[in-house]
Protein backbone atom coordinates (compact mmCIF):
# COMPACT_ATOMS: atom_id res chain seq x y z
CA UNK A 1 0.00 0.00 0.00
CA UNK A 2 0.92 3.67 -0.26
CA UNK A 3 0.62 6.31 2.47
CA UNK A 4 -1.44 9.12 0.96
CA UNK A 5 0.14 11.55 3.39
CA UNK A 6 3.85 11.04 2.63
CA UNK A 7 3.41 9.01 -0.59
CA UNK A 8 5.69 6.26 0.77
CA UNK A 9 5.26 2.52 0.29
CA UNK A 10 3.97 0.92 3.53
CA UNK A 11 3.32 -2.72 4.48
CA UNK A 12 -0.22 -4.13 4.27
CA UNK A 13 -2.41 -4.41 7.43
CA UNK A 14 -0.66 -1.56 9.38
CA UNK A 15 -2.73 0.98 11.28
CA UNK A 16 -0.31 3.87 10.90
CA UNK A 17 2.47 4.90 8.51
CA UNK A 18 5.84 3.88 9.83
CA UNK A 19 7.38 6.89 8.15
CA UNK A 20 5.13 9.80 9.01
CA UNK A 21 2.84 8.21 11.62
CA UNK A 22 -0.35 9.12 9.79
CA UNK A 23 -3.24 6.76 10.60
CA UNK A 24 -4.11 4.22 7.93
CA UNK A 25 -7.74 3.09 7.41
CA UNK A 26 -7.49 -0.23 5.60
CA UNK A 27 -10.84 -0.21 3.78
CA UNK A 28 -10.53 3.41 2.88
CA UNK A 29 -6.90 2.92 1.84
CA UNK A 30 -7.83 -0.04 -0.37
CA UNK A 31 -10.56 1.91 -2.13
CA UNK A 32 -8.25 4.80 -2.77
CA UNK A 33 -5.53 2.49 -4.14
CA UNK A 34 -8.02 0.67 -6.35
CA UNK A 35 -9.23 4.03 -7.67
CA UNK A 36 -5.60 5.13 -8.18
CA UNK A 37 -4.74 1.88 -9.91
CA UNK A 38 -7.72 2.28 -12.22
CA UNK A 39 -6.77 5.85 -12.99
CA UNK A 40 -3.19 4.78 -13.68
CA UNK A 41 -4.44 1.94 -15.88
CA UNK A 42 -6.59 4.29 -17.96
CA UNK A 43 -3.76 6.70 -18.22
CA UNK A 44 -1.55 3.85 -19.47
CA UNK A 45 -4.26 2.87 -21.95
CA UNK A 46 -4.53 6.48 -23.09
CA UNK A 47 -0.75 6.73 -23.50
CA UNK A 48 -0.68 3.44 -25.40
CA UNK A 49 -3.58 4.64 -27.58
CA UNK A 50 -1.85 7.95 -28.28
CA UNK A 51 1.42 6.17 -29.07
CA UNK A 52 -0.41 3.69 -31.32
CA UNK A 53 -2.28 6.46 -33.13
CA UNK A 54 0.97 8.42 -33.48
CA UNK A 55 2.83 5.38 -34.78
CA UNK A 56 -0.03 4.61 -37.13
CA UNK A 57 -0.07 8.21 -38.41
CA UNK A 58 3.71 8.14 -38.80
CA UNK A 59 3.51 4.83 -40.63
CA UNK A 60 0.82 6.27 -42.91
CA UNK A 61 2.99 9.35 -43.49
CA UNK A 62 5.99 7.13 -44.29
CA UNK A 63 3.83 5.10 -46.66
CA UNK A 64 2.52 8.22 -48.38
CA UNK A 65 6.04 9.67 -48.57
CA UNK A 66 7.30 6.39 -49.98
CA UNK A 67 4.47 6.35 -52.49
CA UNK A 68 5.25 9.93 -53.53
CA UNK A 69 8.93 9.07 -53.67
CA UNK A 70 8.24 6.04 -55.82
CA UNK A 71 6.12 8.22 -58.09
CA UNK A 72 8.95 10.72 -58.40
CA UNK A 73 11.46 7.91 -58.90
CA UNK A 74 9.26 6.49 -61.64
CA UNK A 75 9.00 9.94 -63.25
CA UNK A 76 12.75 10.46 -62.95
CA UNK A 77 13.34 6.99 -64.38
CA UNK A 78 11.04 7.81 -67.27
CA UNK A 79 12.82 11.12 -67.80
CA UNK A 80 16.18 9.34 -67.67
CA UNK A 81 14.99 6.84 -70.23
CA UNK A 82 13.74 9.66 -72.45
CA UNK A 83 17.02 11.51 -71.97
CA UNK A 84 18.96 8.32 -72.78
CA UNK A 85 16.96 7.88 -75.98
CA UNK A 86 17.53 11.54 -76.87
CA UNK A 87 21.24 11.10 -76.07
CA UNK A 88 21.44 8.08 -78.34
CA UNK A 89 19.69 10.07 -81.07
CA UNK A 90 22.06 12.99 -80.51
CA UNK A 91 25.06 10.65 -80.61
CA UNK A 92 23.86 9.20 -83.89
CA UNK A 93 23.25 12.69 -85.28
CA UNK A 94 26.70 13.79 -84.05
CA UNK A 95 28.30 10.73 -85.64
CA UNK A 96 26.55 11.53 -88.94
CA UNK A 97 27.64 15.17 -88.62
CA UNK A 98 31.24 14.14 -87.96
CA UNK A 99 31.14 11.99 -91.08
CA UNK A 100 29.79 14.91 -93.08
CA UNK A 101 32.39 17.19 -91.48
CA UNK A 102 35.20 14.81 -92.46
CA UNK A 103 33.85 14.72 -96.00
CA UNK A 104 33.58 18.53 -96.03
CA UNK A 105 37.15 18.82 -94.74
CA UNK A 106 38.34 16.52 -97.50
CA UNK A 107 36.48 18.59 -100.09
CA UNK A 108 37.85 21.82 -98.58
CA UNK A 109 41.37 20.39 -98.70
CA UNK A 110 40.87 19.57 -102.39
CA UNK A 111 39.47 23.06 -103.04
CA UNK A 112 42.42 24.61 -101.18
CA UNK A 113 44.81 22.64 -103.36
CA UNK A 114 42.99 23.84 -106.46
CA UNK A 115 43.02 27.42 -105.11
CA UNK A 116 46.74 27.15 -104.37
CA UNK A 117 47.39 25.93 -107.91
CA UNK A 118 45.24 28.73 -109.30
CA UNK A 119 47.08 31.29 -107.16
CA UNK A 120 50.43 29.96 -108.39
CA UNK A 121 49.21 30.24 -111.95
CA UNK A 122 47.93 33.76 -111.27
CA UNK A 123 51.29 34.67 -109.68
CA UNK A 124 53.13 33.33 -112.72
CA UNK A 125 50.78 35.19 -115.04
CA UNK A 126 51.19 38.36 -112.96
CA UNK A 127 54.98 38.06 -113.02
CA UNK A 128 54.85 37.41 -116.75
CA UNK A 129 52.56 40.40 -117.19
CA UNK A 130 54.91 42.57 -115.09
CA UNK A 131 57.92 41.40 -117.11
CA UNK A 132 56.03 42.02 -120.36
CA UNK A 133 54.94 45.46 -119.12
CA UNK A 134 58.51 46.27 -118.06
CA UNK A 135 59.88 45.19 -121.42
CA UNK A 136 57.15 47.18 -123.19
CA UNK A 137 57.98 50.26 -121.10
CA UNK A 138 61.69 49.82 -121.82
CA UNK A 139 61.04 49.49 -125.55
CA UNK A 140 58.70 52.49 -125.43
CA UNK A 141 61.31 54.55 -123.57
CA UNK A 142 63.92 53.56 -126.14
CA UNK A 143 61.59 54.49 -128.98
CA UNK A 144 60.68 57.79 -127.27
CA UNK A 145 64.35 58.56 -126.62
CA UNK A 146 65.23 57.85 -130.23
CA UNK A 147 62.28 59.92 -131.44
CA UNK A 148 63.21 62.81 -129.15
CA UNK A 149 66.84 62.63 -130.26
CA UNK A 150 65.80 62.58 -133.89
CA UNK A 151 63.32 65.40 -133.35
CA UNK A 152 65.91 67.45 -131.46
CA UNK A 153 68.51 66.84 -134.11
CA UNK A 154 66.05 67.81 -136.86
CA UNK A 155 65.05 70.91 -134.91
CA UNK A 156 68.72 71.70 -134.43
CA UNK A 157 69.22 71.61 -138.19
CA UNK A 158 66.15 73.77 -138.74
CA UNK A 159 67.32 76.31 -136.17
CA UNK A 160 70.67 76.90 -137.83
CA UNK A 161 70.89 80.09 -139.82
CA UNK A 162 72.44 80.59 -143.24
CA UNK A 163 75.57 82.07 -141.70
CA UNK A 164 76.22 78.87 -139.79
CA UNK A 165 75.52 76.50 -142.70
CA UNK A 166 79.18 75.91 -143.48
CA UNK A 167 79.97 75.42 -139.80
CA UNK A 168 77.11 72.98 -139.53
CA UNK A 169 78.37 70.96 -142.50
CA UNK A 170 81.77 70.72 -140.85
CA UNK A 171 80.24 69.59 -137.54
CA UNK A 172 78.03 67.05 -139.30
CA UNK A 173 81.09 65.54 -140.91
CA UNK A 174 83.08 65.49 -137.67
CA UNK A 175 80.48 65.18 -134.89
CA UNK A 176 77.42 63.23 -133.70
CA UNK A 177 74.30 64.30 -131.84
CA UNK A 178 74.28 63.23 -128.17
CA UNK A 179 71.74 63.54 -125.34
CA UNK A 180 72.47 65.13 -121.99
CA UNK A 181 72.18 61.69 -120.35
CA UNK A 182 75.21 60.50 -122.29
CA UNK A 183 77.09 63.78 -121.82
CA UNK A 184 77.03 63.24 -118.04
CA UNK A 185 79.17 60.10 -118.55
CA UNK A 186 82.19 62.13 -119.71
CA UNK A 187 84.21 64.30 -117.33
CA UNK A 188 84.55 68.02 -118.21
CA UNK A 189 87.94 69.62 -118.86
CA UNK A 190 88.85 73.06 -117.53
CA UNK A 191 88.91 74.66 -120.97
CA UNK A 192 86.93 77.55 -122.44
CA UNK A 193 84.50 77.48 -119.49
CA UNK A 194 84.76 81.10 -118.41
CA UNK A 195 84.71 82.90 -121.79
CA UNK A 196 81.78 85.29 -121.87
CA UNK A 197 79.47 86.80 -119.30
CA UNK A 198 79.68 85.18 -115.84
CA UNK A 199 76.75 86.58 -113.82
CA UNK A 200 77.33 84.62 -110.59
CA UNK A 201 81.16 84.78 -110.74
CA UNK A 202 81.63 81.04 -110.27
CA UNK A 203 84.10 80.61 -113.16
CA UNK A 204 81.46 79.33 -115.59
CA UNK A 205 80.08 81.59 -118.28
CA UNK A 206 76.31 81.89 -118.57
CA UNK A 207 76.36 79.97 -121.87
CA UNK A 208 78.30 77.11 -120.29
CA UNK A 209 75.90 77.05 -117.34
CA UNK A 210 73.00 76.89 -119.77
CA UNK A 211 74.67 73.89 -121.41
CA UNK A 212 75.28 72.21 -118.04
CA UNK A 213 71.83 72.97 -116.63
CA UNK A 214 73.14 74.98 -113.65
CA UNK A 215 71.75 78.29 -112.42
CA UNK A 216 73.72 81.17 -114.04
CA UNK A 217 72.57 83.52 -111.25
CA UNK A 218 73.68 81.24 -108.40
CA UNK A 219 77.29 80.21 -107.88
CA UNK A 220 76.30 77.12 -105.86
CA UNK A 221 73.25 75.69 -107.65
CA UNK A 222 72.60 72.76 -105.30
CA UNK A 223 73.55 74.73 -102.16
CA UNK A 224 76.08 72.22 -100.79
CA UNK A 225 78.80 74.77 -100.08
CA UNK A 226 80.86 74.23 -103.29
CA UNK A 227 80.54 76.39 -106.38
CA UNK A 228 79.41 74.83 -109.62
CA UNK A 229 82.81 74.89 -111.36
CA UNK A 230 84.58 73.14 -108.46
CA UNK A 231 81.98 70.38 -108.52
CA UNK A 232 82.01 69.68 -112.26
CA UNK A 233 85.82 69.62 -112.42
CA UNK A 234 85.88 67.19 -109.44
CA UNK A 235 83.31 64.92 -111.15
CA UNK A 236 80.36 65.78 -108.91
CA UNK A 237 76.79 66.62 -109.89
CA UNK A 238 76.37 70.43 -109.55
CA UNK A 239 72.54 70.29 -109.73
CA UNK A 240 71.96 67.25 -107.50
CA UNK A 241 73.80 65.07 -105.00
CA UNK A 242 76.74 62.70 -105.27
CA UNK A 243 79.07 62.13 -108.20
CA UNK A 244 78.20 62.31 -111.86
CA UNK A 245 77.64 58.89 -113.57
CA UNK A 246 81.02 58.89 -115.31
CA UNK A 247 81.69 56.05 -117.75
CA UNK A 248 85.30 55.75 -118.93
CA UNK A 249 84.39 53.12 -121.54
CA UNK A 250 81.83 55.46 -123.09
CA UNK A 251 84.38 58.31 -123.10
CA UNK A 252 86.99 56.09 -124.74
CA UNK A 253 84.48 54.93 -127.35
CA UNK A 254 83.82 58.58 -128.29
CA UNK A 255 87.39 59.86 -127.99
CA UNK A 256 88.47 62.12 -130.84
CA UNK A 257 84.86 62.90 -131.75
CA UNK A 258 82.81 66.08 -131.66
CA UNK A 259 79.56 65.60 -129.72
CA UNK A 260 76.66 67.97 -130.37
CA UNK A 261 74.39 68.60 -127.37
CA UNK A 262 70.98 68.17 -129.03
CA UNK A 263 69.04 68.54 -125.73
CA UNK A 264 70.45 71.99 -124.94
CA UNK A 265 71.38 74.98 -127.06
CA UNK A 266 73.12 72.73 -129.60
CA UNK A 267 76.53 73.26 -127.99
CA UNK A 268 79.48 71.26 -129.30
CA UNK A 269 82.02 69.34 -127.18
CA UNK A 270 85.23 67.63 -128.18
CA UNK A 271 86.38 64.40 -126.44
CA UNK A 272 90.17 64.53 -126.18
CA UNK A 273 91.78 61.07 -126.66
CA UNK A 274 94.65 62.00 -124.34
CA UNK A 275 92.68 62.57 -121.13
CA UNK A 276 89.19 61.31 -122.20
CA UNK A 277 87.66 64.62 -121.07
CA UNK A 278 85.18 66.70 -123.01
CA UNK A 279 86.18 70.23 -124.01
CA UNK A 280 83.58 72.91 -124.48
CA UNK A 281 83.55 74.26 -128.05
CA UNK A 282 80.44 76.42 -127.76
CA UNK A 283 77.55 76.94 -130.14
CA UNK A 284 77.88 76.38 -133.92
CA UNK A 285 79.12 79.91 -134.62
CA UNK A 286 82.00 79.53 -132.13
CA UNK A 287 82.67 75.80 -132.45
CA UNK A 288 85.15 75.91 -135.35
CA UNK A 289 87.25 78.65 -133.72
CA UNK A 290 87.35 76.80 -130.39
CA UNK A 291 88.19 73.56 -132.17
CA UNK A 292 91.10 75.25 -133.99
CA UNK A 293 92.40 76.67 -130.71
CA UNK A 294 92.05 73.24 -129.08
CA UNK A 295 93.96 71.62 -131.93
CA UNK A 296 96.75 74.18 -131.47
CA UNK A 297 96.89 73.38 -127.73
CA UNK A 298 96.92 69.63 -128.39
CA UNK A 299 99.70 70.08 -130.95
CA UNK A 300 101.79 72.00 -128.45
Amino acid sequence: MVCFNCKSQIPDNVTSCPNCGAPVMYQTQVKKEVKLRRWQRWMLYAVIAVVFIGMTAYAVKIYLDNAALMTRVAAVTQNLETARQELDTTKKTLSDSQGQLSQSKSEISQYQGQISDAQNQITQLTEGQKALTQKTEEYQKTINTQAQSLQGYQQFRNDLGVDNANVFNTLVQLGIGTSNKDFYKIKIADYNLGNGTDTDKDGLSDTVEAALGTNPAKADTNGNGYNDKMEILAGYNPVGTGKSPLDENFARANSGKILIQIDGKKEAWYVNPKDLKRYYLGRPGDAVKALQALQNISAQ
